[in-house]
């Protein structure tokens, strides 16, 4: 988890690892692989790196139906295939039955699940969450976290959750980095390091 207030660089951290933006030096590693290096003047690209990245505005496909959405990152995979890893990621975030409508049609909760299950079918190397939940009802934010804990627990992809959110920390998060003004101030389990007395 990545946590902190507004404007201490969290966004700009997720960027850097996907590729979005450049760091003036620096390494970053994914699992061995060096995605970036600026001594060595390595710099992979975005779709290389194979990292899903789910931002604050979901960015769904207005004309396209859920199915649509979620399968629209499979383009090179047979249909029979496409169809198997959409269905898996469908059922496991509960958004099956909804496969043939838009997301102007579903409910914000609803169109957060189909944004996390576009993300989760590429099987990505690491998946990255800039506040994924925020505006969403205390209820509706806790059942997605716990779907994505349960996934998580199954495919054990890394996964870096920015969030301002103490609840959010605690109930995902196995490991906090609090940041302050662009840097790390601390580290360690989130039970040790917040406070459950702030809970949003």
């Amino acid at each position: 988890m990545l946590f902190g207030h507004s404007g201490a660089g969290k966004t700009s951290v997720l960027d850097c690892i996907a590729g979005i933006k450049t760091p003036h030096e620096g390494k970053i590693s994914l699992n061995g692989t060096v995605l970036f290096d600026s001594r060595a003047r390595v710099n992979y690209p975005p779709q290389i790196r194979k990292i899903a990245y789910v931002f604050q505005d979901l960015a769904l496909f207005p004309h396209m139906t859920v199915a649509q959405n979620v399968s629209f990152g499979l383009r090179n995979l047979t249909g029979s295939t496409v169809k198997a890893r959409c269905d898996e990621v469908l059922s496991r975030f509960g958004i099956k039955d909804l496969s043939s409508r838009k997301p102007g049609d579903l409910s914000g909760g609803e169109r957060q699940r189909v944004t996390l299950a576009r993300s989760l079918v590429t099987d990505p190397r690491a998946l990255l969450l800039d506040e994924p939940l925020a505006g969403l009802d205390r209820p509706t934010r806790m059942k997605i976290i716990d779907d994505l804990r349960q996934w998580n627990e199954e495919h054990n992809v890394p996964i870096l959750y920015v969030t301002h959110s103490v609840r959010e920390a605690l109930a995902l998060g196995e490991r906090v980095l609090i940041m302050e003004k662009g840097k790390i101030a601390e580290e360690g389990r989130p039970s040790e390091l917040l406070n459950a007395d702030e809970w949003d």
